[in-house]
């Protein structure tokens, strides 16, 4: 559930940095948005990416600590 929570909020985070500069900013400048819009996939898919390490990690650790106790 918390890992549910984790990967929830990591990605409305860059959503959010992205409505609000996007808000922020006029009309004229749709390049300089379309700019900070791919900054912020970006950042998104190497949060992403980075949650999904963390998630492998955490399964591989438990499943070595499984097998280590059991001998």
């Amino acid at each position: 559930m918390l890992l549910k929570i984790i990967a929830l909020l990591s990605a409305l985070i860059p959503a959010i940095l992205f409505l609000r500069r996007l808000m922020g900013s006029r009309p004229t400048k749709l390049g300089a948005a379309m700019r900070e819009a791919k900054q912020q996939i970006d950042l998104a898919i190497n949060i992403f990416i980075g949650i999904i390490g963390c998630v492998i990690v955490f399964g591989a650790a438990k499943l070595a600590w499984g097998w280590w106790t059991a001998l």
